[in-house]
């Protein structure tokens, strides 16, 4: 037996932050979110597989995007024609859509839910219970089915089972309890970062994101091929992500064209099978005397001569070994650990709420606290930057 399963699509994810870093690439990753669904079902009808297991969150939100809608209807409708059922579940992001209001999403798709949480094929028994609200607070195991005997039970489940620090904890369940109970396989969705978990005789696999949304996500990018037979279960992560997020640190010491040197260092950062989605970090030579505008124009056009290479954003860093000696660098440190402690950090949260509450909705969930770090790094790289300057006048 196999079967291909994936979670986490978010198919219609607004991408505001993105966009309001660099529109073209918002649109360019809404392109490739869309198109790795494609590549998705393609994988799916190449290996054969018995059906396609989507474990939550194929959308972003309770009100469709209609291109998205579409996409997702052709290419499970192209799934369905190979003979290949598609099975779902909602996660936390989708759970109130109605998927349904503009008509149906084809006759090979089957939603489970609580009120049908079981799908029978040919030898093998498919479970699954999705969201029915935003916030699940309590696991969803005990609602499962128990184990059909005398065939193979997979289970779809979203949740972020024992927790992660990157995600919020919607429906925890301890592993544990749901390696024992009593299914072979449990298709998980949720944490977009791919993890395996295995008992004796069941394994529980977090596919991961199928295609990376921000720098935040750069561990993801795949699906997982499973495959069940006599000598037990094998799981097969799959990348299948067409723009691949990446951090990539230019060190402008010493380098006589930065230009150049900029132009290398993404041309050896760009993945051979996706497109390159990158933070630039420059350093050394003083980053650029702190001239973010000359600086983001310099990285845009070495990455205009390139193919597939977008910039996400561009960052100046003064500290490093060769540009921030002696006092700047003591006190770049010091600024670093201060910015680790519980106080400031509370502090500059509090901050970063207040401004969040300040800003239009549509766009007050930049601030989030997930950037935090973020913003606290690049306040320090400011204030060093500008002392370096000044430093240098004198």
């Amino acid at each position: 037996m196999r079967f291909l399963h994936a979670a986490d699509l978010h198919l219609d994810s607004p991408l505001r932050a993105q966009a309001l870093k660099n529109p073209l690439l918002a649109g360019a990753l809404r392109h490739a979110s869309r198109s790795v669904l494609a590549r998705i079902v393609d994988l799916a009808i190449a290996e054969e597989v018995m059906a396609l297991l989507l474990a939550g969150d194929v959308f972003d939100g309770g009100v469709v995007d209609v291109t998205s809608r579409a996409a997702l209807v052709v290419e499970l409708a192209r799934l369905g024609r190979a003979g290949i059922p598609a099975v779902m579940i909602r996660g936390n992001h989708d759970a109130l859509l109605d998927l349904e209001r503009y008509g149906p999403i084809g006759p090979s798709v089957t939603v489970l839910t609580a009120a049908r949480p079981t799908l029978d094929l040919p030898g093998v028994a498919i479970h699954g219970i999705g969201f029915e609200t935003r916030h699940v607070q309590d696991s969803l195991l005990p609602r499962y089915p128990r184990a059909t005997p005398g065939v193979v039970n997979l289970g779809l489940m979203h949740t972020s089972l024992g927790g992660s620090p990157d995600h919020d904890p919607y429906a925890p369940c301890a592993e544990a309890d749901l390696l024992g109970h009593g299914y072979d396989y449990w298709a998980l969705g949720h944490i977009h970062q791919r993890f395996e978990r295995r008992s004796d005789s069941c394994l529980a696999v977090m596919p991961g994101i199928p295609q990376g949304r921000s720098i935040r996500e750069t561990a993801g990018g795949s699906v997982t091929l499973v495959d069940i037979g006599l000598d037990g279960i094998r799981a097969t992560p799959l990348a299948v992500d067409l723009m691949r997020f990446a951090t990539v640190t230019v060190d402008l010491a010493g380098a006589g064209d930065a230009a150049r040197a900029i132009s290398d260092a993404l041309l050896a950062a760009r993945p051979a099978d996706a497109a390159l989605a990158a933070r630039v970090v420059l350093t050394g030579a003083a980053a650029l005397a702190g001239d973010r505008a000359y600086a983001r124009a310099l990285v845009e056009q070495a990455a205009e001569a390139l193919p597939d290479v977008h910039i996400e954003t561009v960052q100046l860093c003064e500290v490093g070994p060769h540009t921030a000696p002696g006092v700047l660098a003591d006190l770049a440190a010091m600024m670093q650990q201060d910015a680790a402690s519980p106080g400031v950090r509370d502090e500059a949260a509090a901050a970063l709420d207040d401004w969040r509450r300040a800003l239009p909705r549509d766009v007050a969930h930049v601030l989030s606290d997930a950037v935090l770090d973020e913003l606290m790094a690049e306040g320090r790289d400011a204030v060093v930057h500008r002392l370096a300057r000044a430093a240098g006048r004198g």
